[in-house]
């Protein structure tokens, strides 16, 4: 029996289509003799896999499954392939925590903590033999930041 892999692409952000590209290429290199790949697209306002027929299954969300005509998928792994939100920013490894499905990112923390490059280097800054370039953070004008 194959290890059923989630992988998770797409995203809530502009770098969708880079998340998109780098599924597809993940997706060629897994040995589906090993895995049984299900590329699952998270939008803001869907989260789903679409079979080789061209079916669209939406997620469910309580538990990260998907209902398929041959049974229930449940999942063995989370392989996250999303750039920017809610793959870099730690909500997504959040919402897999809570289910119990393990993923192949860093932590909830870790990836929330890292997803503002300033406070990163902040943190960072002082560590003996640890080497960071120098940089400016210019932040935000107001008007951009209020919506």
């Amino acid at each position: 029996m194959s290890a059923k892999i989630a992988l998770i692409t797409g995203g809530f952000t502009g770098e969708i289509e880079i998340s998109l590209k780098s599924a597809a290429f993940v997706e060629q290199k897994l040995q589906t003799s090993r895995f049984d790949v299900y590329k699952i697209i998270l939008t803001p306002e869907s989260w789903y896999h679409v079979d080789d027929a061209g079916i669209k299954h939406e997620v469910n969300r309580n538990d990260f499954t998907l209902s398929l005509k041959d049974g229930l998928v449940k999942f063995d792994l989370a392989f996250i392939m999303i750039h920017g939100s809610p793959g870099e920013d730690g909500r997504l490894q959040g919402y897999l925590d809570m289910i119990g499905l393990k993923y192949t990112s860093c932590d909830t923390l870790t990836s929330a903590l890292t997803m503002n490059k300033a406070y990163t280097k902040s943190l960072l800054q002082g560590i003996d033999g640890l080497y960071l370039a120098p940089s400016v953070c210019f932040p935000l004008p107001r008007e951009r930041l209020v919506k």
